[in-house]
C-alpha cells in the first residue's frame, strides 16, 4: 500500500467494480483514454487482468485510490513496467468530481518518490493526449520534460529522468 498526505492507494480488488465501471463510463473520465465506454463484463476482465499481473511484481500495478480519512473511493491510479527493467509508466483516472483538489498532483508526486525510493528506477514516463491541458499541467509542474509521442502526433510523452550519482 503506498500513502499519501490525504490519499491511501491500495491493490485493485474485484469490489472496486462500481469505481471501475463508473470511471470508464463518465464522458468526462474517458475524454481522454482512447477509448469509448466499457462494459461491465469488460470492466470486470481488465480487473482479473490486473489481479493477475500481481504475482509478477507485487510493487507495481494498478491501485484503488481511497480518502485516507473517509475511505471513499477517489479514482484509480498505477505504476507499471514500461520497456525496459527500471523504466515505468504512471498514470491516474479520477472520478470526475474529485477532480480540482490537487489529488493527482499528489498521486504523481508519491509515485515519483516511491519509483525512485522503492523501484530504483531510472525514469518514469506518462502518456498523455495533446489536449489534456490538465494532466500536462501536472507533470510540467513536477518536473517532466515533454515529448512527441511516437506513435501518434496527438499524443505526447512525458518523462521525467532520475539522476543517478
Amino acid at each position: 500500500m503506498i500513502k499519501t498526505e490525504r490519499l491511501s492507494l491500495r491493490k485493485i480488488t474485484e469490489e472496486d467494480i462500481d469505481l471501475i465501471f463508473d470511471i470508464n463510463n463518465d464522458p468526462e473520465c474517458i475524454k481522454f483514454n482512447g477509448w469509448e465506454s466499457m462494459s461491465l463484463e469488460k470492466c470486470n476482465a481488465e480487473i482479473d487482468k490486473w489481479i493477475n499481473k500481481y504475482k509478477e511484481d507485487n510493487r507495481i500495478g494498478v491501485f484503488c485510490v481511497e480518502s485516507i480519512h473517509s475511505k471513499e473511493k477517489i479514482g484509480m491510479s498505477y505504476i507499471v513496467g514500461y520497456q525496459e527493467p527500471d523504466k515505468y509508466e504512471i498514470g491516474f483516472r479520477l472520478r470526475s468530481d474529485k477532480w480540482n483538489n490537487g489529488y493527482a498532483k499528489e498521486i504523481t508526486r508519491e509515485f515519483i518518490r516511491y519509483a525512485e525510493y522503492y523501484l530504483n528506477a531510472r525514469e518514469i514516463i506518462a502518456e498523455v493526449y495533446k489536449a489534456n491541458t490538465r494532466s500536462r499541467n501536472i507533470f510540467e509542474k513536477l518536473g517532466f520534460e515533454m515529448a512527441i509521442h511516437p506513435d501518434g502526433e496527438d499524443g505526447l510523452l512525458y518523462s521525467y529522468i532520475f539522476n543517478r550519482k
